[in-house]
């Protein structure tokens, strides 16, 4: 047991006067200039207390401790920082460098990011949304339920989108000329582009080839849904002889059915057009005004270092230091 140490003392004699005691306890000593070196596998146990830093502790070792590490004021880890238990912040924590988490991470408040999150081999799990890294794409995002990408004006995808299932809309508006592209029959390595009629409605097209009956007419039946599918107004049946010409003729299409006239035995094309029940859309609108762009956050300065080392390093387990 060292009481009441000489301030007087050099190093030296403190340190020969630790080595003759198996367990060294000090006592209402303070430690000045020349510091406090502990070596050779030794170590420093505070029990019953605590150990109040009033300046700057340096560790250039490992710092262990099974109790509560309880800090006020800012902190600054230039090193790496493992913690294997828990982690608990109640004030506002920078982090400058590499921030590595091996285990799991619960974020309970707001979090702000003035820099980018970089997804290694991980993912980011949200219910049944998950985003990763798929094989050789840049990058997926999955959701084992419905996904809605939703905004207050529009979505802007300003590439292709490569969709391998079934596209279902409330609404498609498609700005610029709707082409698409299919395999060419003839042409191994290419693609047939072909382009979309455009009309001012949402219309209906039916086509068929009829024979004309003895008594010069023929009565074509329409899909069964016709009627429930398409407005009872703007109806047209367009008739087109096949081979010679002849004179030919239809009623409008009414309760499903068409009835044609020509001359008896002959052929004829046709092509019925109706406009779809309940799909009207606007011909003309104004177009929205783009949103003035928000101004990006600053971004965290790194904090400063201390303006001065510290006199004394405090030697732990595993750390040989030269003499002093």
């Amino acid at each position: 047991m060292v009481d009441h140490l000489d301030l007087k003392m050099s190093y030296a004699q403190l340190v020969r006067l630790i080595k003759d005691q198996t367990t060294a306890l000090i006592q209402r000593s303070g430690i000045g200039s020349a510091g406090l070196r502990v070596h050779s596998g030794g170590f420093i146990t505070i029990e019953n207390g605590g150990l109040n830093v009033d300046g700057i502790a340096t560790v250039a070792g490992k710092l262990t401790g099974s109790g509560t590490f309880d800090w006020w004021g800012p902190s600054i880890l230039r090193g790496e920082v493992n913690v294997t238990g828990d982690l608990y912040t109640s004030g506002q924590m920078g982090i400058a460098g590499l921030l590595t988490v091996a285990g799991a991470t619960t974020l309970n408040g707001a979090v702000t990011m003035n820099n980018d999150l970089t997804l290694g081999t991980g993912r980011v799990l949200a219910g049944p949304l998950r985003i990763d890294r798929a094989g050789g794409y840049g990058g997926r995002v999955y959701s084992s339920s419905i996904l809605v990408l939703e905004a207050a004006n529009a979505v802007l995808i300003p590439n292709d989108v490569d969709i391998r299932g079934i596209l279902l809309t409330d609404g498609l508006d498609v700005d610029g000329p709707k082409n698409f592209r299919i395999d060419h029959p003839t042409k191994p390595g290419y693609w047939l582009r072909h382009g979309s009629t455009e009309s001012p409605v949402s219309g209906t097209e039916y086509t068929g080839t009829a024979t004309i009956g003895p008594d010069g007419s023929v009565e074509v039946e329409l899909p069964d849904y016709f009627e429930a599918l398409n407005k009872p107004d703007g109806r047209t049946v367009h008739v087109t002889a096949v081979g010679r010409p002849f004179l030919v003729g239809a009623d409008k299409p009414r309760d499903g059915k068409v009835t044609i006239y020509g001359d008896p035995g002959r052929d004829v094309d046709w092509i019925v057009k109706a406009e779809r029940e309940g799909a009207d859309f606007p011909l003309e609108e104004k177009i929205p005004t783009e949103p003035e762009p928000e101004a990006e956050p600053e971004r965290t300065q790194e904090p400063e270092g201390p303006a001065d080392e510290p006199a004394s390093i405090w030697e732990l387990p595993g750390v040989r230091a030269g003499e002093e």
